[in-house]
């Protein structure tokens, strides 16, 4: 069903308009604390950044397949540069972003030992637009109302949705027949009176209603002032691992989420409000709008940073609810391991031929499985086999021998190569470990230099005695 709804969306054109800013992220890893002082030392590896506050808004829109038309400001410095820049990468016209001299652009700088924040720097300026800006924007968001679907506030209180020009968009808005959905801020919701619907947070929700939020009871109270209040359609109140409550004049709806493991909340909130914007634009009911909202959200919590997610990722997430793929091709295994590098998975990798399996190879399994947290198994091909060992083998088929290690719970993903050795898988999969036999511990392990130099490490497993295909093909035969 869920899958239908994600087909109904459309490449709509949507606004965005509020406080945008510069995420940028300093990782590293802590070995020590500093002699200096109590402090850990971080040992930078990468630094990078990201569109943030409504820009990530944008950037969510814009990976879920919508056009968008943003307005805000930005400094004329380095960090407002960089998002024009960013923007139309993104085939976002930066035409509407106004340049504000007056006030830098907006930047949180996150330090980040192995997925942990350590601190975080914002450099702002929180000040109201100054006249001439403020009518400027007013302006333009007037002339471009007519032509879009939906619009986003997104309301970081930094000081670009002033009054007048939260008046003029709702206003706007009502007469072009467009829904607003707004993602708020403070505690006086009334700025936002005119709006379809607002997605505040429990937190946000019990300060703005003055309802100490409790229970599903007080939630749903909580929410009708809030309903009462700003004269809103309906008020989503997102619930982190709880999902989401529509609360109307007339009912309250709880939407659950999926359980996933939880690595990121940083942005959940954008994911949300980005898939309610698209649906509603692509004419979904407000429910419906939801239950695509809750799904990019559980994917987005599970990654590292702010991030988004295409209607690709939605579907084949589903599916894979249904249809676990243990066996994806080559080409798509980078894919798949992204989602569980942004977990901070520990990835394993052997490979083998693994014709007539034995417990030899079960108790190296085993071993390379007990390395780590996801087992990647590289198989030879048929033709990759016959080169190898010659002729008459291998003795099993390559659809037998995936088979048979598919079905080991403790191996996740099997992928069949058909090259001499697994060097250009190993490139692809950029293990954290590789996983050979002791017998290769004098010899040049393929594929070791790419694994060490991306900081992981060849393991050696011990071999049990006695065991090997060529043996047990010599038995059978007679042959010993």
């Amino acid at each position: 069903m869920n899958e239908s709804l994600i087909k109904k969306l459309k490449p709509a054109p949507i606004m965005v308009a509020g406080d945008v800013m510069v995420d940028e992220y300093i990782l590293g890893d802590v070995e020590r604390i500093s002699p200096e002082s109590p402090v850990p030392v971080l040992v930078a590896r990468d630094r990078l950044r990201r569109l943030g506050g409504a820009g990530n808004v944008v950037r969510n829109l814009v990976t879920m397949g919508a056009r968008v038309a943003l307005f805000a400001t930005v400094g004329t410095d380095n960090a407002g540069r960089w998002f024009k820049l960013h923007c139309e990468e993104m085939a976002v016209d930066a035409f509407w972003l106004k340049d504000d001299s007056s006030r830098p652009t907006t930047m949180k700088t996150r330090v980040v030992a192995r997925n942990q924040q350590i601190v975080r720097i914002d450099e702002e300026h929180v000040t109201p637009l100054s006249p001439e800006i403020e009518k400027a924007v007013s302006e333009d968001i007037k002339s471009v109302m007519p032509q879009v679907k939906a619009v986003v506030v997104s309301d970081y209180g930094k000081g670009f949705l002033t009054p007048a020009l939260l008046k003029t968009l709702l206003s706007s808005a009502k007469a072009n027949g467009v829904p607003v959905l707004v993602d708020p801020k403070g505690m006086d919701y009334n700025r936002y009176r005119g709006a379809n619907y607002i997605t505040p947070n429990v937190r946000e929700a019990s300060l703005a209603s003055g309802i100490e939020i409790r229970n599903r009871e007080s939630l749903v109270q909580a929410g009708k002032i809030l309903v009462d209040q700003v004269k809103v359609e309906g008020v989503i109140i997102t619930r982190g691992k709880d999902g989401i409550t529509l609360v109307t004049q007339t009912k309250a709806q709880d939407f659950p989420v999926k359980p996933v493991e939880i690595v990121d909340v940083t942005g959940a909130g954008d994911t949300v409000i980005s898939a309610l914007a698209l649906s509603v634009a692509s004419g979904l009911s407000v429910e419906n709008s939801i239950v695509l909202a809750n799904l990019a959200a559980s994917l987005v919590v599970a990654r590292f940073g702010a991030a988004s997610v295409s209607l690709d990722e939605m579907i084949d997430s589903l599916k894979d609810q249904i249809y676990p793929n243990k066996t994806p091709l080559p080409e798509e295994i980078e894919l798949v391991l992204r989602k569980h590098r942004m977990q901070g998975h520990r990835i394993v990798f052997t490979n083998g031929c693994f014709d007539l399996f034995h417990a030899g190879h079960l108790a190296t399994l085993r071993r390379a499985a007990d390395l780590g947290d996801v087992l990647v198994v590289g198989v030879n091909s048929d033709k990759s086999v016959a080169v190898l060992k010659g002729e008459g083998r291998p003795i099993v088929p390559q659809n037998g021998r995936v088979e048979m290690l598919s079905a080991l719970s403790f191996v996740d993903y099997v992928v069949v190569f058909d090259e001499s050795t697994p060097l250009d898988l190993i490139k692809k999969v950029r293990p954290d470990v590789l996983v050979k036999g002791e017998d290769w511990k004098d010899k040049k392990v393929v594929g070791e230099e790419v694994v060490i130099a991306r900081g992981g490490k060849v393991e050696f497993v011990k071999h049990v005695k006695g065991l090997s295909t060529t043996d047990l093909i010599n038995r059978i035969r007679g042959e010993v």
